[in-house]
């Protein structure tokens, strides 16, 4: 007998439905699309859940509907009412078209749908009910127009899928981010998500694109956005980046992108806007980016991914290029550094006024010292500046004894002498056989922190507490993973409870530094966690957020130190485990020896 054998209908529906519906956000995002699709201007998700999993998705909404007999043709593989010939596949306009998404789900799930044509002469509304892809129920009811749909008992035929499922937190932070990227993508459409019978999330289809991203990241983050507007090429640009010199994150995690209303998430797009900012972006950060792109559709292939995540575009580089110019003339063209002007002023003249008082000076073409570029006009008038230099060399001492209370192993290591300092970022010594080492401070004194952080970690020792704790404003999707990383930031210093809906109090933070008790650090720290447990174990979340904190906490480049400081951070590096590189990777150190320098010299 031959080796190759035909699967069976229930094998095929199987793994169609592991493609489709990797978790409980797939289930929630087909729905919602279908109900976009339907022509929906209300969506209404219900979320429900035990200990373990989540139980019970119910997707509401007021679209077209269905008649009785396409309710039924809905759960078939491959019938779909968005395509009807090859040719469609060349301009999609619609979010579905493959007609895999009700059926996949009914293969590993109990599915309740019930439906009603809008416009329909018949009175009653269908009912159709099929449990693990086997017709339970199909009969008349009573409903309103449009259509919903109950999910129950998500993969309890497939346990094995089930048990690759991550915790209540988790999956809810997944849902959470699927309709606030569907929602803001969808403007015109009123979204209410709910938990447990309690509204989490709702936006009011009122078109308007600040008063979502309000309602996902509230009003004061809306409010220190630029708008980006204007078509580049063969791209429609619409929407909003971060202001320049307002809070960036070290990940992408508040990039969201469409392309004909489609989420989708592109690598090549996240740079065309990082090289947008240019250097008004800090290296190795993000802005935040709500961007809309509309594009002939026959130039994008959205038929490249299961799940409808990634598009191809025939002309992406110029693609790029025109996100690139929109986002680098809405940062350039408009005076987004500006202070609102005073009323009792001239308008031309105090606009000016306002615009150079807020640009840094070295935006204005003159030459300053780094310390004034962090102090602002009010102070910078009341303070000369050898007391902002002195203010700033007792931060730094400040630091540098922090780490003072590290208890390092025993070392013979020489302890390069220190010979000065270039750019205020990089420290010159010179080590036991004469060579010169060039020391960058800032991943020099990082990975002292990091290792200080981490002994203190491995032996117990609790954060230091607040004298007054400080309020901390999470996202719907902050806030539905912290309880699951509550362990973790415990174990880094921090403690965090509860304040209300989304609000978190954090009581502790690490005993190195209060200053690790600013929200915006806070804020990285949850970001880079979720951006981590995704993929890893608990002990790589808890290694991400160390190595955050310990960025976060030490002398920064562009800071002149004493030489007597500089060689106390030359002394606490030496001590270190692991002196010759920072806690991600980079060198802390780069010797250059006389032999090499006599080579660079010709004098070999």
């Amino acid at each position: 007998m031959g080796v190759i054998t035909v699967l069976d209908e229930e094998t095929i529906s199987h793994i169609a439905a592991g493609e489709v519906v990797e978790r409980a956000a797939s289930v929630v995002k087909e729905l919602v699309e279908n109900a976009i699709d339907a022509g929906a201007k209300r969506i209404r998700i219900d979320l429900a859940a035990d200990k373990t999993a989540v139980t019970r998705i119910a997707v509401t909404d007021d679209g077209c509907g269905m008649e009785s007999e396409d309710a039924l043709l809905a759960f078939r593989q491959h019938a779909t009412s968005k395509i009807s010939r090859p040719e469609d596949l060349a301009a999609i306009g619609t979010l579905g078209f493959r007609g895999e998404a009700m059926a996949s789900i009914a293969a590993v799930a109990q599915v309740t749908l019930t439906t009603k044509r809008r416009g329909s002469e018949n009175p009653e509304a269908t009912r159709v009910v099929i449990h693990s892809g086997e017709l339970v129920e199909h009969a008349a009811t009573g409903a309103p127009e449009g259509t919903s749909v109950v999910i129950e008992g998500l993969f309890y035929n497939t346990p094995a899928r089930r048990k690759f499922q991550k915790t209540v937190a988790t999956e809810l932070a997944h849902i959470y981010d699927m309709v606030e990227r569907l929602a803001l993508a969808h403007r015109e459409i009123s979204f209410v998500l709910s938990y447990q019978g309690k509204e989490r999330f709702r936006t009011y289809g009122n078109g308007s694109f600040e008063d979502v991203i309000a309602a996902v990241f509230g009003q004061t983050f809306a409010r220190e956005l630029v708008p980006v507007a204007g078509t580049y090429g063969i791209v429609k640009v619409a929407g909003f980046v971060s202001r320049p010199g307002c809070e960036m994150k070290s990940t992408p995690s508040r990039f969201y992108l469409s392309i004909n209303r489609r989420q989708v998430t592109s690598r090549p797009l996240q740079w065309a806007v990082r090289e947008g900012y240019g250097t008004l972006l800090p290296k190795g950060m993000y802005p935040a980016a709500f961007l809309d792109l509309e594009i002939d559709p026959r130039e994008v292939d959205v038929n490249v991914h299961p799940t409808k995540k990634e598009v191809r575009l025939s002309r992406e580089r110029d693609v790029q290029t025109g996100v690139q110019d929109a986002v680098y003339c809405a940062l350039h063209e408009t005076r987004v550094f500006a202070a609102a002007v005073d009323p009792k002023e001239n308008g031309a003249v105090s606009a000016a006024k306002a615009a150079s008082a807020t640009l840094p000076p070295a935006v204005l073409g003159e030459a300053v010292s780094p310390y004034e570029l962090r102090i602002s006009p009010q102070k910078k008038e009341t303070r000369p500046l050898e007391q902002r230099a002195a203010a700033a060399l007792r931060q730094t001492d400040k630091q540098l004894r922090r780490t003072e209370s590290f208890e390092p192993p025993e070392t013979t290591e020489f302890v390069p002498e220190v010979m000065g300092q270039i750019a205020d970022t990089y420290i010159l010594a010179r080590n036991e056989t004469g060579d010169l080492v060039v020391v960058d401070q800032h991943a020099a004194h990082e990975r002292v922190m990091y290792d200080l952080l981490l002994a203190r970690q491995e032996r117990g020792l609790a954060g230091q507490e607040l004298i007054v704790p400080v309020q901390l404003k999470l996202t719907k999707k902050e806030a539905a993973a912290v309880p699951d990383l509550l362990p973790v930031l415990a174990d880094a210093g921090y403690t965090l409870e509860p304040f209300g809906k989304d609000i978190w109090m954090v009581r502790t933070v690490p005993v190195v530094s209060a200053s690790l008790g600013d929200p915006a650090v806070i804020h990285e720290i949850i970001a880079q966690a979720l951006d981590k447990s995704s993929s890893g174990g608990e002990e790589s979340v808890l290694d991400r957020v160390l190595k955050t904190a310990a960025c976060r906490s030490v002398v920064k480049g562009a800071t002149p130190m004493t030489t007597e400081q500089m060689q106390r951070l030359l002394r606490q590096l030496m001590a270190t485990r692991s002196p010759y590189t920072c806690p991600h990777g980079r060198p802390t150190t780069i010797v250059l020896t006389k032999d090499r320098l006599a080579a660079m010299f010709l004098r070999t």
